[in-house]
C-alpha cells in the first residue's frame, strides 16, 4: 500500500495518520522516542505493510509484469494500488476523495514539526501538485514511478513497468478492490485490540488473515 491507502486504512485519527504517512521515514523498535500515538500509528502502518505484502492474490499479481521486472512488482503495486483506490474511492469509502486528501493533509501539516525533513518535503509535494487527487488518473502513476527512479537511480527499471502493466490495470483493479474490504476489516479489529500494541512493536508476529486469532 502506498501513501492515500496508508491514510485511509489508518481511520480519521491524527496520530494515527501520522504514523500512516511517517512509517517509511521512522524505522526501528516501538515505541522507541515516539510519542504513544504516533508510535501506534508507525506499528499499524507495519501491520497493513505485512498483510498486504503477503497476501496471495496480490502477490499472484506479480505474474502480470515480464520476468526482468518483478523484482520491483511490490514497489510497482503499492502504487498502483493507490490508483485503484482513488478512481474508486467514494465507492470503496463512502467519501469524496477530495474532501478526504484535504482532511487528511490538514491533519498532517497541523504536525509537520513532528516529521523527518524528507517527509516534510513529500508532504510539500503532495500538497502542491495535488498529488492524491491527481491518482485516479494513470499519468500519476507513471509520474509518481518516475520521481521514484529520480530519487533512487538503482530502481531505473521501474519506469518500464507502467507501460507494461497498463494493459493490465482492470485486472490489478479488480483485484484491489476485491480484497480491500478485508484489509479495512483486518484493521479495524487491529485498532479495536489494545493487546496489538502493548508498549512495543504489535507488529512482528501479525497473525495471518483468516488465522484463528486474526485481526
Amino acid at each position: 500500500m502506498n501513501t492515500l491507502a496508508h491514510l485511509v486504512l489508518a481511520g480519521p485519527d491524527p496520530d494515527l495518520r501520522l504514523g500512516a504517512f511517517l512509517g517509511d521515514f521512522l524505522p526501528g523498535p516501538l515505541p522507541g522516542p515516539h510519542a504513544p500515538g504516533l508510535a501506534r500509528g508507525l506499528a499499524l502502518h507495519r501491520y497493513i505493510d505485512r498483510i498486504t505484502d503477503s497476501d496471495a492474490a496480490f502477490r499472484a499479481l506479480k505474474a502480470l509484469a515480464p520476468a526482468p521486472l518483478r523484482r520491483l512488482m511490490p514497489i510497482a503495486l503499492d502504487v498502483i494500488f493507490d490508483h485503484c483506490l482513488a478512481r474508486r474511492f467514494e465507492t470503496l469509502t463512502g467519501e469524496a476523495l477530495e474532501a478526504f486528501s484535504a482532511e487528511a493533509l490538514a491533519d498532517l501539516k497541523a504536525q509537520r514539526h513532528a516529521m523527518p525533513a524528507p517527509a516534510q518535503q513529500l508532504l510539500a509535494a503532495l500538497d502542491t501538485h495535488a498529488v492524491l487527487p491527481a491518482y485516479a488518473h494513470w499519468p500519476a502513476v507513471e509520474r509518481t514511478l518516475t520521481s521514484i527512479t529520480r530519487r533512487r537511480p538503482r530502481l531505473a527499471a521501474l519506469s518500464d513497468l507502467a507501460p507494461a502493466l497498463a494493459p493490465h490495470r482492470d485486472t490489478i483493479a479488480a483485484t484491489f478492490e476485491d480484497r480491500f474490504p478485508t484489509f479495512e476489516a483486518a484493521c479495524a479489529a487491529w485498532l479495536a485490540d489494545p493487546s496489538r500494541f502493548p508498549g512495543g512493536d504489535a507488529t512482528l508476529n501479525p497473525q495471518p488473515l483468516g488465522s484463528e486469532n486474526a485481526p
